[in-house]
């Protein structure tokens, strides 16, 4: 529970009832209603107690904890900020300070966000730009689930939403056909563990695309034709992921392969895979219980760990 949680009846609090539900002083409680209305809020004083008067919808770490509604591992730390260089960039910081899993940086805007093969991301204001701090039980050859299951995290919310997705291995999510969301897993490992992962997720919700990427990428206000909020989203995702990463460190990830295969673009279809090594040139028949991409070719079945893949 948070400050504003409480204030969200509706109802006039006092300072008093407030620091008794969340164990701080009438001092402490002063100082956040400050803060909230630093930050935007609205928040009517008088001898009685606070009201919030809700004219406006926000997105800060207040909102997120309201949505979640309850504790999660994976979200122990929240952390907002309006501007950053990366979100990624600033949980490896904190990860090679042995920082322990669940914090979660997010970011109004980017200035020198990266995707895959520190591909530039573009990031402005509107978007959904956070990184994960995780510490999974799980051997580093099974790095490359995890953008799976997170791609499978990201597919139920937007059904959620009512909006029809599909999985461009490995780490990309699509609506009609154009990148909603891309997903960056990066990671320290022994031979024998992982020390850490640093999870990136970029989702485009209510940012308007440059015009040089508009026959490839869209937004969920496009498909929606209305903003959506965004503290609701990230709450709706955390809590699906969340579920989907027990799982996953409890059953493995063949328990979900039939999921993203139900998902996954361009099934059947002409596709050429490129790791940077080599290049594959064949027919995608999806992944297997073991997350490695099926692909028919002229020399028999490969099977491919990673890669770029683009339709033919």
């Amino acid at each position: 529970m948070n400050i504003l949680e409480i204030l969200k009846s509706k109802e006039v609090v006092s300072g008093n009832s407030i620091g008794r539900l969340l164990g701080i002083s009438r001092a402490a409680v002063h100082k956040q209603i400050n803060v909230l209305k630093r930050i935007g809020y609205t928040i009517n004083s008088s001898h009685k107690g606070y009201v919030l008067i809700n004219d406006k919808v926000l997105f800060n770490e207040y909102e997120i904890e309201c949505n979640l509604k309850r504790s999660l591992k994976i979200c122990k730390i929240l952390k907002y900020y309006k501007e950053l260089a990366s979100t990624q960039t600033s949980v490896k910081k904190l990860a090679e300070r042995n920082f322990d899993e669940g914090i979660i940086v997010i970011a109004e805007k980017q200035t020198n966000a990266y995707g895959r093969i520190k591909r530039m991301w573009n990031s402005n204001e509107g978007g959904l730009w956070f990184s994960i701090l995780l510490k999974p039980l799980i051997r580093p050859e099974e790095l490359s689930k995890v953008s799976l299951i997170l791609s499978i995290a990201l597919n139920r919310t937007l059904k959620e939403y009512k909006v029809d997705s599909e999985i461009k291995w490995p780490n990309d999510v699509l609506v009609n056909g154009k990148k909603i969301a891309g997903i960056l897993v990066e990671m320290s490992a022994q031979q024998d563990r992982i020390d850490w992962l640093v999870v990136g997720i970029g989702i485009n919700i209510n940012n308007t695309l440059p015009k040089e990427l508009k026959n490839i990428s869209i937004s969920l206000k496009e498909v929606l034709e209305k903003e959506t909020d965004r503290s609701a989203f990230l709450a709706s995702f955390l809590i699906n992921f969340e579920n989907i990463y027990d799982d996953f460190q409890n059953k493995c990830f063949s328990f979900f392969a039939d999921e993203y295969n139900d998902k996954l673009a361009y099934k059947n279809k002409s596709i050429t895979i490129d790791d940077g090594y080599n290049v594959v040139f064949g027919i995608n028949l999806g992944i297997d219980k073991d997350g490695k991409l099926i692909v028919k070719t002229t020399n028999g079945v490969e099977k491919i760990i990673s890669g770029t893949l683009r339709l033919n």
